[in-house]
């Protein structure tokens, strides 16, 4: 249902997606981890149904995603994806590990995990990376970047490194606009209904193979490849 919703939002317009190709979406022997940038709600309900329909002939294909414990997965509304979801409890250092471990051994198994490396929504960040001019900055705060000609990140978890470097998986960045607009982060309603005549854009990079990066490069070498997939075709 979901895979024929986001084909029906794309032939009309309301969803872009620049960069598809099957082959970026095979994870191989390795694993894949698609990353992605977290500016609303829209994306992680997007994301797992690009591998539509490959996922309905192989349980490789079929995307694990880390939705946070608390707000989202052990919600009664959350019952029906829970079987394809590792929950992330946040603020916890043994559940974080724990959901970390159980990531890594999906992984090793050859699975796809779709991971929001900057650990909830980018406005709720305190340090962001953005770039400007084609030069990646560090700054503290949202309004001191123009949103409309520039790319923002929030910085990355600490975990994210960890994982790649213990599974050596190929990483897929995919950059993401306009889902604020479709469900909007402020709203009077818990549940918003999607505004579905707003567009949003999924852009997909290049898979990334990291080989022997050192662990304490890996956070800092996807936080600029995010960037650079954000801004392709802007400077």
């Amino acid at each position: 249902m979901g895979g024929l919703l986001l084909w029906l939002l794309r032939i009309t317009a309301r969803v872009k997606v620049e960069g598809y190709n099957r082959r970026k979406l095979d994870p191989k022997d390795k694993g894949l981890i698609l990353i992605h940038n977290h500016p609303s709600l829209w994306e992680p309900a997007l994301l797992p149904f690009l591998f539509f329909p490959w996922y309905l002939f192989s349980l490789r294909f079929v995307p694990l995603s880390v939705p946070d414990k608390k707000n989202y997965h052990d919600k009664w509304w959350f019952s029906l994806v829970r079987a394809v979801c590792i929950p992330m409890e946040r603020g916890n250092p043994k559940g974080e590990a724990r959901a970390l471990r159980r990531m890594r051994e999906k992984l090793l198994e050859g699975r796809v995990l779709i991971l929001a490396p900057e650990g909830g929504r980018t406005f709720k960040g305190e340090e962001f990376k953005v770039i400007r001019g084609g030069k990646i900055d560090v700054v503290g705060s949202l309004p001191e970047i123009d949103l409309r000609n520039n790319k923002a990140l929030r910085r990355f978890k600490p975990g994210v490194s960890w994982l790649v470097f213990n599974t050596k998986a190929e990483i897929l960045p995919v950059w993401t606009e306009g889902g604020e607009e479709v469900i909007p982060n402020k709203f009077s309603f818990k549940l918003p209904f999607p505004r579905f005549w707003r567009q949003a854009l999924l852009k997909i990079g290049e898979p990334l193979d990291l080989g022997e990066l050192p662990k304490k490069e890996i956070t800092e070498f996807l936080e600029d490849s995010m960037l650079k997939v954000g801004a392709e075709g802007q400077f």
